[in-house]
């Protein structure tokens, strides 16, 4: 392990080591020092995030558990609009020069067209999704 990998390690121990000089009796571990000691999970075991900042192996597992269901829990959820029935193309706004035209429609079912033409056939675009949305 290089030093410079292990300075964020070394900077948050200092943290609890000073955290532990200055508390009052038995007072819990602040939110802040359980943030910096989650944070470094990806890069050190558990195992190594107990013995160098003399933590609980079930407390630090507990406060893994909690951030990654509050990280599952702030994920936004897919939502599935209904489309329209298709009556024509939509009105395109262009900035530049297009050479190529690429869609993606997808139905309920899970039928999936993937359409690449160039920008000179978009004409049939319209004709194409008729078709696909009344098969």
């Amino acid at each position: 392990m290089s030093l410079s990998s292990s300075d964020d390690l070394a900077r948050t121990r200092v943290l609890f080591e000073e955290w532990r000089a200055t508390r009052q009796g038995r007072s819990k571990i602040p939110d802040e020092l359980w943030q910096a000691a989650v944070a470094l999970y990806g890069r050190y075991s558990a195992s190594q995030l107990c013995r160098e900042l003399h933590l609980s192996a079930g407390a630090l597992r507990s406060r893994l558990q909690e951030t990654a269901r509050a990280k599952q829990a702030s994920r936004p959820a897919f939502v599935a609009l209904p489309s329209p029935p298709f009556s024509g193309p939509a009105p395109a706004v262009l900035t530049a020069p297009v050479e190529e035209i690429r869609l993606v429609w997808e139905r309920a079912d899970g039928t999936r067209l993937h359409v690449c033409l160039p920008a000179s056939q978009a004409a049939q675009v319209a004709s194409l999704c008729t078709a696909f949305w009344r098969s």
